[in-house]
């Protein structure tokens, strides 16, 4: 995107949000109490996509829907963008957290090893706090020494990654496979027919990739490998499908945590009562997110035949509160394109609540104590109760 379009792109997008900050400030003095089904606490989204020309931009956007503190997962592969991103972020006072990316082009080297302890130790030396894996790890990535095959995620060659993120305290997100039904043949009769004929890429029907199971299975021998490693399994525990699995996951592997992003619509066809259980089971071992994408468009987490627009986003989170706050039956999920169904809200007690939205995230990303969350809570509400200047924005 060149610099023109992308500085008219940030400029209409926070022109938008300027007018309605206003009407809010204007219509709404006390927005927390207008509208019930925003958050009671300071909300941190740990799964964001965007590049670092629009973080002031990200920020606004996500402060307006209650969320103070966000983490960028595409922070870049190689040390030179990463410094980028950190250097940005720094202007956000550490609410803005970077993950770094892997290198995947250095696997046919001899000394990938080397080259990966030095890269990782480097990007925490420069400030960032995780690691992503994406979804071609396991579905696209090619075994350097056979080619013609993928390279498996339990493969040791990777252990180096796994073993380092342990040592240096960077948790990984890992995205391992996708929805079930993106295995399934694409047809009309495939229940995501509607999100795979936009994205036919998408499909994995092909018996060269992996079946969910397959991919599972591997990520159990990793997590119990290196159990001192912190794996984030992104999209709820990458299994939104089987709640039973989730829990059983859980409980075996106390390094595994889950974040929700872009998977309400499917974990919120389950029994309410069922979800609810499992969150309120493991309250330490959930962290919000969405897969909001953030760039010369706009992500909700996924991407359908029409482009979003800027207040839809308000609806998006709107609907995350609905659904774990309120009692709701047979809502709109978030993202329609990912199911035509109704999902049920879970109405989690607010101590559950407040593990998902902010302390689960402080204390795994951030590292930080107890005492020192309550801190930041307060200094979190702070910065929500106060408005950016729009015109140093627009500048």
């Amino acid at each position: 995107m060149n610099t023109t379009r992308q500085s008219s792109f940030i400029f209409s997008i926070l022109s938008v949000l300027s007018i309605l900050s206003l009407i809010y400030l204007i219509f709404i003095p006390n927005l927390s109490q207008a509208n019930p089904m925003l958050p009671s606490t300071p909300v941190i989204d740990v799964h964001v996509h965007t590049n670092y020309p629009y973080y002031p931009v990200t920020d606004e956007i996500l402060k307006s829907n209650g969320i103070s503190r966000w983490i960028n997962l595409s922070g870049g592969s190689s040390i030179q963008t990463l410094a980028k991103h950190l250097q940005v972020a720094q202007q956000f006072q550490d609410r803005v957290a970077v993950c770094v990316n892997i290198p995947w082009k250095w696997l046919s080297q001899a000394n990938f090893e080397e080259r990966i302890i030095q890269f990782l130790s480097q990007a925490k030396y420069l400030g960032a706090k995780c690691i992503k894996i994406p979804k071609s790890l396991g579905l696209f990535i090619p075994d350097p020494i056979s080619p013609n095959q993928l390279l498996k995620i339990n493969d040791p060659l990777l252990s180096i990654i796994w073993q380092q993120a342990g040592l240096l305290d960077l948790p990984i997100l890992i995205h391992i496979g996708d929805p079930w039904a993106f295995f399934d043949p694409l047809t009309p009769q495939n229940e995501r027919y509607d999100e795979l004929s936009v994205h036919p890429d998408w499909s994995f029907a092909d018996p060269k990739y992996p079946r969910p199971l397959e991919l599972l299975m591997a990520f159990e021998e990793i997590l119990a490998k290196f159990n001192q490693t912190t794996f984030i399994g992104v999209h709820f525990a990458n299994c939104a499908e089987d709640l039973a699995y989730v829990r059983y996951a859980l409980k075996k592997y106390p390094n595994l945590y889950a974040d929700v992003a872009a998977r309400l619509p499917e974990f919120g066809r389950h029994p309410a009562s069922e979800v609810r259980a499992l969150f309120e089971d493991f309250p330490n071992r959930f962290l919000f997110g969405t897969d909001l994408g953030i760039g010369s468009g706009i992500m909700l987490g996924s991407v359908g035949r029409e482009e979003p627009m800027l207040f839809d986003i308000f609806d998006f989170y709107e609907k995350h509160w609905q659904f774990f706050q309120s009692n709701m039956r047979q809502m709109t999920h978030p993202t329609p394109i990912q199911g035509n169904w109704k999902i049920d809200a879970i109405g989690l007690s607010q101590a559950t609540l407040d593990h998902l939205y902010y302390k689960n995230a402080l204390k795994i990303i951030w590292h930080l104590s107890e005492q020192e969350i309550e801190k930041q809570k307060q200094d979190d509400l702070l910065h929500l109760k106060n408005p950016k200047n729009w015109d140093e924005l627009l500048e």
